[in-house]
């Protein structure tokens, strides 16, 4: 029996051909968005977020510099 799970990013069926483990990376197959498996029971995938490697000074605006233009 294969296991289904929905792409948060595109909204489509994923088919996975065993039970997948929590913490398991997912690439879809039809929008290639890296996932990873947030429920096992039943299958729930998110975002591979990537911005916890980000700071986030990384983000902000500095208003200094707008002032050099």
């Amino acid at each position: 029996m294969a296991i289904t799970a929905i792409c948060p990013a595109c909204d489509e069926t994923i088919i996975l051909n065993a039970q997948p483990k929590l913490d398991q990376k997912i690439r879809c197959p039809h929008c290639r968005t890296d996932l990873i498996v947030v429920e096992v029971d039943p299958v729930e995938l998110d975002w591979d977020d990537l911005e916890d490697d980000w700071d986030d000074e990384d983000w902000d605006d500095d208003e200094d510099e707008d002032e050099d233009w």
